[in-house]
């Protein structure tokens, strides 16, 4: 019973925050169809046992039947007719409903992430397509659940009306089968929650082992990866086995239990002789649906293992502080004594770090992969919350190039224009381009062009990247391994236009030595699992 509240409780929480449009009509819709499928049945079973029950020999079956159904065909076929289409729109609400519900709850994901600031990329990734897909899995499978639940109340009043002895019979052995089953679902439950934590750890080594992939080939060290990817998977593959075989107990279970009941009735010779047909075709409809709740009701202990992952998003609520990110009236950018780590992570990225970086100065942040130099920017620019301490800037106008720039399929001007309020010319953006001989052909050059990440090469990206920066003004560049696909050429050239705007250029890089104007070197230390600063001035 407790369960059962949470997950109506699931349900209604879903439900609102999706803000799926018109979800209750549609719900009402389809549990009318569902309950009218049910009625139907009802009625072609009560038409058949009338014909079956009147002692004809085979012959005069037959002739009885198709008698029967050329005087009643119309009213025969429009019965089955409307029984299928019921349920065709009854199966393609609840899809929609699904569907509805996904899109929203991806929209809404991403709204909280965007609000909240300190979510990894890896963690962004797998509420916004992973946990959605089965949240809404789970919404669905409820709506299923509960037009299963009130087809067998339809059925069984039937079953009431027609041999309450019978029933009575029945209904002890619910109460006798009720807890055998009640732990079956418990143990189900539990190794899928162990599938799901196993499932994650696959993952996770899957990444480390793609993202070292070269290291690993050089170190020759594939043998042992391979062994220890397969301990991981091992594991993985173990409780999936025995999630999948509980699986098929909980599918054999309605089949066990009429066989059960069947075998208990016929014991009971008094009553197996008043059974009547239509009683026992009811019945077999009975225990279709049955069936059909038990394999909603294991969807819904599948997927609640995510739903329980979700409330990480509503739980993980960042206090905006106004003093995390200060502007200041002096010409410094920096941290001070700042904490960090992201949400749904134990660990401190950084602990109690200070440094500040001057105005109109190069700065390149060096560190080792995993070290935190993408998150640094990220804290400098205002975009993740420290946990502790302060950030500080003299100004709030930043630009930002990552390794891979952002292109999407649009005109050249578009992707230039990207966030920029500023007016700016064609033809000043045209004379950056040529500057930096983004193209080769002349042609190439016109804005209303349509370009895409696989128009262009990754140097040509990285150069309309800079061009978006350099028309935007911004008084502080953010390079995140920006020029690592750029010639020597380019790269002077783009600084020397930087330089002369009075930039303050904060450079993520492997390769410090590439530039030929660095003022500040900080470079990232992993000591003790604790990450510090070493400012080395560049004179």
């Amino acid at each position: 019973m407790k369960q059962f509240k949470q997950i109506i409780q699931d349900v209604i929480y879903i439900s609102k925050i999706t803000k799926t449009k018109n979800k209750k009509i549609l719900t009402i819709i389809s549990v009318f169809l569902s309950q009218f499928s049910a009625l139907i049945d009802i009625s072609i079973i009560a038409i058949f046992s009338v014909l079956i029950a009147e002692q004809y020999t085979s012959i005069q079956l037959v002739n009885s039947i198709l008698d029967y159904f050329v005087e009643n065909k119309l009213m025969i076929i429009v019965l089955v007719s409307f029984r299928y289409v019921f349920q065709y729109f009854q199966k393609t609400i609840i899809y929609k409903l699904e569907l509805s519900v996904n899109k929203n709850l991806k929209i809404y994901i991403l709204k909280e992430i965007f609000d909240k600031r300190n979510y990894s990329v890896s963690d962004s990734y797998y509420f916004i397509n992973v946990i959605s897909m089965h949240v809404s899995y789970f919404f669905s499978s409820f709506a299923s659940f509960l037009n299963n639940i009130l087809q067998i109340l339809i059925y069984t009043a039937y079953l009431v009306i027609t041999d309450l002895n019978t029933v009575f019979v029945f209904g002890l052995g619910v109460l006798v089968l009720a807890y055998p089953i009640k732990k079956i679902l418990e143990k189900a439950r539990l190794f899928m929650h162990e599938s799901f934590e196993k499932g994650q750890e696959s993952n996770k080594e899957v990444e480390r082992v793609v993202d070292n992939l070269l290291l690993i080939k050089i170190l020759k060290k594939e043998n042992y990866e391979i062994d220890r990817f397969s301990n991981t998977i091992q594991d993985y593959i173990f409780n999936l086995y025995n999630n999948y075989k509980f699986g098929v107990v909980n599918s054999f279970l309605p089949s066990f239990f009429t066989l059960f009941m069947l075998s208990t009735i016929i014991a009971l010779t008094s009553y197996a002789r008043s059974l009547t047909l239509d009683f026992i075709g009811v019945t077999l409809r009975l225990f279709q649906s049955l069936s059909n709740l038990t394999t909603s009701l294991n969807q819904i202990i599948n997927s609640h293992v995510h739903i329980e992952k979700f409330y990480e998003v509503e739980k993980n609520k960042t206090i905006e502080n106004t003093n995390n990110f200060k502007i200041i009236n002096e010409d410094i950018i920096g941290l001070k004594n700042v904490s960090f780590k992201y949400l749904n992570s134990e660990i401190n990225i950084f602990e109690d770090l200070s440094f500040k970086i001057d105005r109109n100065t190069h700065t390149v942040i060096t560190g080792p992969n995993g070290s935190g130099k993408s998150t640094l920017l990220g804290l400098l620019a205002g975009v993740f919350y420290p946990n502790h301490g302060e950030v500080y800037s003299f100004s709030n106008k930043f630009g930002y190039i990552g390794a891979t720039p952002l292109i999407f399929n649009s005109t050249l001007r578009d992707n230039i224009m990207y966030g920029n309020d500023l007016e700016v010319k064609d033809d000043q953006i045209i004379e950056i381009l040529k500057t930096l001989q983004t193209f080769k052909e002349e042609q190439n050059y016109d804005l209303n062009n349509l370009i895409s990440n696989k128009t262009l090469s990754s140097g040509q990206m990285q150069k309309v990247a800079f061009v978006r920066a350099l028309v935007s003004k911004p008084e502080i560049l953010l390079l995140d391994e920006a020029t690592a696909n750029l010639d020597e050429s380019s790269k002077e050239t783009i600084f020397d236009i930087l330089n002369d705007q009075n930039v303050t250029i904060i450079n993520s890089t492997h390769d410090p030595d590439r530039f030929k104007k660095v003022d500040l070197n900080l470079k990232i230390d992993i000591k003790n699992e604790k990450r510090i600063i070493v400012e080395k001035k560049i004179t």
